[in-house]
């Protein structure tokens, strides 16, 4: 009987160890010539089961114990695997669904070699008009100024794109379609429809512009060679000095056939310098110009309305129209250059701001040059004591001190401003009366969050000779053709 244990035990012993011994990495020999495991992580309160005076017996004994430990240990590896496992899993997942937080998060994947972010804008306008001069019917009402949406993004990690369009009079287009990519960390190039290099308000958004609408000239001079078009531009931004350069050709409105000319096209260029650029202390200056040629139908019209959009009334406007070669000698504009200057001084919760602008049109033959101009400046004085932002040369988004929470008594951030603008485009090459318009604009921003602001504009317009101007008696006398009124408009916006 013994003898049969004995042959039993060996038989067990020899199956039993080689398993342990793959099973660890270390083993050393003990006095019965068994290798046993080393393991550090052995439960300190295991104790070693009583002996039973059978060396073979007591030796399995010894071997089942380890056993349990082992798998005991195993168990708890195991655990602690699993939740390294589940809280990886939950990094990835909020990685990959909110890297950044705000109204619109930013989605990315782990690496963040992709990522994919919403972008808009909701603008809702009410305005009601007073015509003191000039007979035309203003119409008052409600409009949707401007909805936007699209979506940024970032493709292996240096591509940048975007994709936009907006839904503004009940038609929808495309606004900018490009992608971007970084040269060096201060030179990047973008390809595609964008802004052009052109004036202070036009390379601003218009969710962070003061008043509801650009001065008059910054609006009429962009239409000829700026605004967004289809094109690539080379864009340089360090601390204090931002330069961009381009050549673009028309917007993607354009529609092509047999009847119609080739694209227009033009370069267009813009250099910013700001030797003081703090939190609430900024100077800023800077220069823009284009040069665009090969108009549509060999004409432009310059025009704009007075600070309003509700009603599409005109303020001022001239149209330079010329004729096709095949039906005589070729008349028009051929082509335009434009020089603006502008400046940004902010200190503390004032600031001022101001644009210039000259448009100069060559025609064809033997015509003179047409030349225009216009400016504006306005004053802000935040009484909450909020500074106005900028970021790469042009204007930023305000963040209220405190955002608007009556139950916690914050109402946001109050800014008064008031600006004077005017567009001249009186030419005696074209005609011998003077088109010019101006207007004074008083205005109140409530920013209730960095997302969301009202706004209240009072705007007190003039124009020589103007559209506006529709009575049927014939007027005489200087000045006598003059359209005047006043606007009451407000805003309410929501961007992300």
């Amino acid at each position: 009987m013994k003898i049969h244990l004995l042959f039993s035990g060996v038989a067990l012993l020899a199956l039993a160890t080689p398993t342990l011994a793959q099973d660890t990495p270390q083993s050393f020999p003990d006095s019965s010539g068994l290798d046993v495991p080393v393991e550090d992580a052995v439960p300190a309160e295991a104790a070693p089961p009583a002996s039973t005076g059978d060396p073979v017996l007591d030796r399995l004994n010894a071997l089942e114990t380890r056993i349990h430990q082992l798998e005991a240990r195993n168990a708890e590896l195991e655990a602690a695997n699993a939740e390294v496992t589940t809280r990886v899993q939950k990094v990835e997942v909020r990685a990959a669904t909110a890297v950044q937080s705000g109204p619109a998060p930013t989605f990315a994947d782990v690496g963040g070699n992709f990522t994919f972010k919403p972008r808009g804008t909701f603008q809702l306008d009410y305005a009601a008009y007073n015509g003191r001069r000039g007979g035309y019917d203003f119409s008052n009402g409600t409009d949707i100024r401007r909805a936007r949406f699209g979506f940024d993004g970032t493709a292996y990690k240096k591509w940048k794109w975007r994709i936009e369009a907006e839904y503004v009079k009940g038609v929808v287009n495309l606004l900018d379609a490009y992608v971007q990519y970084p040269l060096t960390p201060k030179l990047t190039v973008t390809v595609g429809q964008h802004k052009t290099p052109y004036g202070l308000e036009a390379n601003t958004s218009d969710a962070f512009n003061s008043f509801l609408e650009r001065g008059m000239a910054n609006v009429a001079f962009g239409a000829i060679g700026a605004e967004r078009r289809v094109g690539a531009s080379l864009g340089y931004a360090s601390d204090h000095l931002y330069a961009n350069v381009g050549i673009f050709g028309a917007g993607e409105t354009v529609g092509r056939n047999s009847t119609t000319p080739d694209e227009g096209w033009g370069f267009n260029g813009r250099v910013v310098w700001e030797p003081i650029v703090d939190t609430d202390k900024l100077v800023h200056f800077g220069v823009s110009g284009y040069r665009a040629t090969n108009f549509a139908a060999n004409g432009v019209t310059i025009e704009d309305r007075p600070g309003t959009r509700i009603d599409g009334g005109r303020i001022v406007s001239v149209a330079i129209t010329g004729t096709a070669p095949a039906n005589g000698p070729q008349t028009g504009a051929k082509a335009a250059t434009f020089l603006g200057a502008e400046t940004a001084l902010v200190y503390g919760p004032f600031s001022v701001q101001g644009e210039y602008g000259r448009v100069s049109l060559d025609r064809f033959g033997t015509a003179p040059t047409l030349e225009f101009d216009g400016f504006y400046v306005f004053g802000s004085w935040f009484l909450t004591g909020e500074s106005r932002a900028f970021k790469g040369g042009s204007a930023d988004r305000v963040k209220p001190f405190n955002d608007f929470d009556p139950s916690a008594g914050k109402w946001g951030a109050v800014e008064l401003l008031v600006r004077y603008d005017q567009l001249d485009l009186t030419e005696r090459e074209l005609s011998p009366l003077a088109r010019k318009a101006t207007s004074w604009t008083g205005g109140i921003n409530w920013y209730l969050n960095p997302n969301t602001k009202f706004i209240v504009n009072y705007i007190r317009f003039s124009g020589q000779n103007s559209p506006l101007y529709v009575q049927s008696t014939p007027a005489v006398g200087t000045g006598a053709r003059t359209a005047k009124g006043d606007v009451f408009q407000t805003r309410l916006q929501f961007d992300f």
